[in-house]
């Protein structure tokens, strides 16, 4: 396939990929299973696999790309079931708060990808599809060098929402070169072979381009964020003064009585109400506070009518895509949320909400770098395996945002700053920086070493606290504050 063929192909690609986002149609049926348990009914399982035959049916014709394993009716009928599945768990959390699959949303999800298919067709689909469970097995033998056959063709490792053998897959793959079986004490294992490394390189390379890496990323957090009834009490535990800290955000941001204010990022609505936006904004202004997850909104929700603040509006919303017209506010603010975001989007979006002289005022973590030796010891295997934030791109350098900022703002202020947190409780840390925080890239994992890796960090926890002692209860974390305005 020549440059320009390949460039063809990755454009059409991609842009079935973005329609396909735009519409919620999503491929991670990882949020369709908690621990091997899935999150639907019997019943409804049937009627998604139903869905996938007819849509299969229908489908038959359609050319992908990016795949080196048979094509066959089944290949065709699993992705559109591992599609509507992901899609419905999807759907089932962002528009009701829950990670539980419902009828309605199983409904929906089946007419927005029967819609999709029927205005763009399947060739993106099915070829991202391709390329990502090509990703997910390679991942696997890279990740543990050699699986029992067993262990792979049963998908328990990475794959555990299937319920049917990898076994053609795994033909396919060897029959390519691309993995190898071996006897070993009797046992047959599979490997990788050198080719087999080189196609999972290209395999990540290609998903992260096309944008799947990223979205599979903020997924993963939306969903624990969801999942997590008590991330207010652990954030307050960690940062014990952040009520101090908000009030202080809403101080710099020069937030005045009767504007209108829009929160990024609200979680439980902590900023909005505990620490007094609504206030400051008072009767006569508005907030609309937003966040992604549907399950941090319902809590703040909950706590909405005891504050008696009518002025305020949660809305369900990513920073990346602002449901507003342009120039709609005078003041975007918001605490800890950017760097779980993409900057540059969520930094364009707000640029064109604001109004002509409208600010934006917010603090955000800065990557991990000079760890005390007690927090380097207890999370060695983050950092030893190449996925701490500080060798990698999920949190951003004290220059990062700055170095964005001057395309969307015509004056901004930054300030670094240490904070101390409490690093005392070890499941709270594990599960707050890891599991549902943005210190580690757990892409680079399957599921399975991701759960192997949770139990190792709450080991290693109480072990350092043992050793370390009082040394091990505080640790410095950079932070950067910022304040910008746009003119336009």
């Amino acid at each position: 396939m020549s440059n320009s063929t390949k460039q063809d192909v990755y454009n059409r690609i991609f842009d079935g990929f973005q329609k396909m986002s735009k519409q919620d149609i999503v491929i991670a049926p990882w949020l369709a299973t908690d621990d091997g348990q899935e999150r639907l009914s019997k019943t409804l399982k049937l009627q998604l696999k139903q869905h996938a035959r007819d849509l299969a049916a229908s489908c038959r014709d359609s050319e992908v790309f990016w795949t080196d394993v048979h094509l066959t009716p089944e290949f065709r009928e699993r992705a559109f079931y591992e599609v509507l599945l992901s899609t419905a768990a999807n759907l089932s959390y962002l528009r009701l708060g829950t990670l539980i699959i419902t009828e309605e949303m199983v409904s929906v999800s089946n007419s927005l990808l029967r819609d999709h298919l029927g205005n763009s067709g399947s060739t993106a689909l099915l070829s991202v599809y391709a390329r990502v469970i090509t990703y997910l097995n390679n991942q696997l033998l890279l990740y543990y060098g050699e699986v029992t056959e067993e262990t792979f063709v049963s998908g328990k490792w990475h794959r555990p929402w299937i319920d049917y053998s990898l076994g053609h897959e795994l033909n396919s793959a060897i029959e390519y070169g691309f993995m190898e079986q071996i006897v070993r004490n009797g046992q047959r294992l599979i490997r990788l072979t050198a080719v087999g490394e080189e196609l999972y390189r290209e395999c990540r390379n290609d998903l992260e381009k096309c944008g799947y890496i990223m979205q599979r990323e903020q997924l993963t957090r939306a969903a624990n964020f969801t999942n997590m009834d008590d991330y207010e009490k652990i954030l307050e535990r960690i940062v014990s003064n952040i009520h101090e800290r908000r009030k202080l955000l809403i101080e710099w941001s020069d937030i005045k009585p009767g504007i209108k204010v829009l929160e990024l990022g609200c979680g439980t609505g902590s900023l909005t109400l505990e620490d007094g936006l609504y206030e400051v904004v008072g009767n006569n202004g508005n907030v609309i506070a937003t966040d992604p997850s549907v399950g941090m909104l319902e809590r703040a929700k909950v706590k909405l009518s005891s504050f008696g603040a009518k002025n305020v509006q949660f809305r369900q919303a990513p920073a990346e895509s602002i449901p507003f017209h342009d120039n709609s506010f005078d003041a975007v603010v918001g605490m800890l949320f950017l760097h779980f975001t993409d900057i540059r989007k969520t930094l364009q979006e707000i640029h064109r909400v604001l109004k002509p002289g409208g600010t934006f005022t917010t603090v955000y973590v800065l990557n991990f770098s000079n760890e005390e030796d007690f927090f380097t010891e207890w999370f060695e295997p983050v950092f030893n395996m190449g996925l701490a934030a500080r060798d990698s791109v999920i949190l951003p350098t004290s220059e990062e945002v700055p170095s964005i900022a001057g395309r969307y703002f015509d004056h901004f202020e930054h300030e670094t700053q240490e904070w101390m947190a409490d690093s005392s409780e070890v499941e709270d840390v594990v599960k707050f920086l890891v599991e549902a925080g943005t210190m580690a890239e757990l892409n680079e994992l399957p599921l399975e070493a991701r759960k192997t890796l949770f139990r190792e960090l709450i080991d290693r926890g109480y072990s350092v606290k043992q050793k370390y002692g009082a040394a091990a209860r505080k640790r410095s974390q950079a932070v950067q504050w910022f304040k910008g305005t746009v003119a336009k």
